[in-house]
């Protein structure tokens, strides 16, 4: 005879950090134990739970997944070196390139100069404040800095055609949105390894 609550937290909890997973599987265990004692059958108390299915995609708005809290653990110290020697070797063909031209080396080297301002800031808040939002959120950002000095790279050189154009319009609404997003797993890779910390 198969358990019914069992049955529905399989569900509900599917693919969660195991934190998580033990968090909110007693919250729903004392649930289904108090409706018991208050006269329901085991069924009729786990009905009263919902939907697993729709539980499930709730409980991952809150926490991570065992595959994304795993992945933000710990940083991954040779992605933030790769994404530094890319935005210098960004920087130093932008000098190459406009060697001759001082005046358009200036207006082209300021876009580079300001992604490589902003992942060295990104780098300074993981180094001063290592916690799991911090690490998450700039991993996630890691790509902001390169994009945003090839935008303002693009919004400084005079000659735009319609892509040209369409990049100044469309990049800063998609940083916005992967800011938004960046934010929102942080949050949730945070709140599942401090459940972590607490086991």
């Amino acid at each position: 005879m198969t358990n019914p609550l069992h049955n529905w937290l399989d569900v509900a909890l599917r693919d969660l950090a195991p934190a998580a997973q033990r968090r909110v599987s007693a919250e729903y265990q004392a649930h289904v134990q108090d409706a018991m004692t208050g006269g329901l059958t085991e069924p009729e108390a786990v009905a009263t739970l919902g939907d697993p299915a729709q539980v499930n995609r709730a409980l991952r708005r809150t926490y991570a997944t065992e595959e994304v809290a795993t992945q933000y653990r710990t940083p991954s110290r040779r992605l933030w070196v790769a994404m530094l020697l890319a935005q210098l070797g960004h920087t130093a063909l932008v000098i190459l390139s406009n060697l001759e031209d001082h005046a358009d080396l200036l207006r082209h080297l300021t876009g580079p100069l300001t992604g490589l301002t902003l992942l060295l800031a990104l780098m300074a808040l993981m180094k001063q404040r290592p916690t799991p939002y911090t690490s998450t959120l700039g991993t996630r950002l890691l790509v902001l800095p390169l994009t945003s000095g090839q935008w303002i790279t693009a919004l400084l050189t005079p000659a735009r055609d319609t892509l040209d154009l369409a990049f100044l319009i469309v990049l800063p609404l998609a940083l916005v949105g992967m800011a938004w997003d960046a934010h929102r797993t942080a949050q949730r890779v945070s709140r599942t390894l401090n459940l972590e910390g607490q086991a």
